[in-house]
């Protein structure tokens, strides 16, 4: 009898082990099935390129900054344009973006009331309010602009003298609607903040437009529209800021990039009458071709003309005043070692109108750069 009440009691204690085991067991796959759940929504990437200018004329020059640049901006040094960390959360409903930066083209943007934004990219969030239908809020990169200040985004690394003067990142709010499988849109307004036109408490709006009728086609109208002048000033400054982009592919090989941009501004024209609306318009075109998943070539020629200066600043020169117009090219020549990283060599010469001396402090109106960048994203 002693032996079967034993036996008995061992059953009892191993079957109660094995009901314990199970549970903490199926306790543990339902927090991991929980954990899992809430983490593949989220992306985590790193970022980060590099580049030096080697300016090829002999002209000295008392600054180390290029102007105009947009972005890769100091000449004669191994710099790092750009560094990231990047977080993004997309679920059904919600979504979001964090994106911290460093390097010389986020201190483009380090002037005394805004050294808060120089290392933030991107902090905003969003939540879908019908199917197709969503609305963000927070800081927000401005759809104004083919180009990016991110060299990797970018065929040639270095952004044309037209994106330097193009509406710079939103802090404010976008709604966003899918009309279709080739045509979406939306609407954005709130506080800018770009290099060309600092910030100002005004809020401005944006409409943004992007439709693709087929799959090796896409066409951008993009606009910026709003009061740039000053709080207290006394005179409003109305832009209305026109952006149209064009990409085709007429072979999976060759690529082709357009863009036209055209602004106006009230109350901006030059002296005697400066309540004259003042215009400017700029842009690009861009052909490459694709040798392989290793090699390609990508030419640029872009201009820039700003006729009375209310971008740009004015010029004084044999006793005339002008404002900035400037034209020039750009070849660059890419290696990717891997498909999350890039190498490139590029030649880029610019020439600025008789008498817009901006180049090497003053001294000329053309500047000759031969730049080499590397970065990877993953």
């Amino acid at each position: 009898m002693r032996r079967l009440f034993v036996t008995f009691a061992l059953f009892l204690l191993i079957g109660a082990g094995t009901f314990a085991q199970e549970k903490a067991d199926s306790l543990t796959d339902e927090m991991k099935t929980k954990i899992f759940s809430t983490f593949k929504h989220f992306t985590l990437r790193f970022y980060v390129d590099t580049y030096i200018n080697i300016t090829l004329d002999n002209e000295k020059d008392t600054s180390n900054l290029i102007p105009l640049s947009g972005n890769c901006p100091v000449r004669d040094q191994i710099r790092i344009n750009h560094g990231a960390l990047e977080l993004y959360y997309d679920a059904e409903k919600v979504r979001g973006k964090f994106v911290l930066q460093w390097g010389d083209a986020p201190n483009l943007l380090a002037e005394t009331d805004a050294q808060f934004i120089k290392n933030i990219r991107q902090a905003n969030f969003g939540f879908r309010i019908v199917k197709d239908l969503w609305v963000d809020f927070g800081y927000m990169l401005n759809p104004v602009g083919y180009e990016s200040a991110w060299a990797i985004v970018n065929q040639i690394s270095t952004v044309t003298i037209g994106g330097y003067f193009e509406p710079g990142m939103v802090l404010g709010v976008k709604l966003s609607y899918k009309f279709s499988e080739k045509f979406n849109g939306g609407l954005m307004t709130g506080n800018s903040y770009s290099l060309a036109y600092g910030r100002n408490t005004h809020l401005a709006g944006i409409t943004f437009l992007n439709y693709r009728p087929k799959p090796n086609l896409f066409i951008g109208y993009y606009n910026f529209f709003g009061n740039e002048a000053l709080k207290n000033a006394e005179e409003k400054n109305d832009i209305l800021y026109n952006n149209f982009v064009v990409t085709y592919d007429p072979i999976p090989q060759v690529k082709l990039v357009g863009q036209f941009d055209l602004a106006g501004q009230t109350n901006s024209g030059m002296f005697p009458d400066t309540t004259k609306t003042a215009w400017m318009y700029s842009g690009f075109v861009q052909a490459g071709y694709v040798f392989n998943q290793h090699f390609s070539f990508h030419a640029r020629y872009e201009f820039f003309n700003d006729p009375n200066g209310y971008l740009s600043g004015t010029y004084d020169y044999s006793n005339k005043t002008t404002g900035l117009m400037t034209q020039g090219f750009t070849a660059s020549f890419e290696y990717k070692p891997v498909k999350v990283g890039y190498m490139r060599l590029s030649y880029r010469y610019l020439h600025a109108n008789e008498g817009n001396k901006i180049y090497y402090s003053g001294l000329l109106d053309h500047i000759n750069i031969l730049t080499f960048t590397t970065g990877v994203r993953f």
